[in-house]
């Protein structure tokens, strides 16, 4: 079990912090929508995940989506958890509370917990298993919809996120160059 898990962060536990998670569809196909002339235009099941995307604060009083996209066959959140943010129009921030992983790691000491049972695992994995759930109800059959695993980067200081909002904020344009995009 522990082998499976050592491509997380050693030094950090993710029961706080604020992270870019990256999640894919299943296969990277593209199920979430698509992208023509710069724009992109949902599918039934990229609508579930907005929606669901915007409702994550109801469900979780310690969870803030800072910013996201949905694109063809991934979406990028910048995610809080267990801190408030305030992020301006320059993605400068402000908080309330702990800064958790904002602050330096404490290199060194290294995390017992397992990543899986993580305040942040535990998020993402209610969010696929609802927009998952819900698009069964509805009947909409792009079923998988997403690979087991996500990708999260833990954003430490103010130029990480300065460009990472930046990014989110252009991916759609910069489709025909993402890592993700195939023809």
């Amino acid at each position: 079990m522990g082998e499976r898990h050592r491509f997380r962060a050693n030094w950090h536990d993710y029961e706080e912090g604020l992270y870019f998670v990256t999640i894919c569809s299943h296969n990277k196909e593209y199920i979430f929508g698509y992208i023509k002339e710069s724009q992109f235009t949902p599918s039934k099941l990229g609508k579930l995940i907005d929606k669901a995307i915007k409702d994550l604060s109801s469900f979780y009083d310690d969870v803030q989506v800072s910013n996201y996209i949905i694109m063809p066959n991934h979406v990028h959140l910048v995610i809080s958890v267990g801190i408030r943010l305030i992020v301006s129009a320059d993605a400068g921030i402000t908080h309330t509370g702990n800064l958790g992983c904002l602050r330096p790691p404490r290199h060194g000491v290294v995390v017992e917990k397992y990543h899986h049972n993580s305040r942040l695992a535990t998020v993402i994995g209610a969010f696929k298993a609802g927009v998952t759930r819900n698009a069964r109800i509805q009947g909409i059959e792009t079923l998988p919809c997403w690979q087991s695993r996500y990708h999260e980067h833990i954003i430490r200081n103010q130029q990480s996120l300065y460009n990472i909002m930046n990014y989110i904020d252009n991916n759609v344009e910069n489709w025909g160059n993402d890592c993700f995009y195939r023809k």
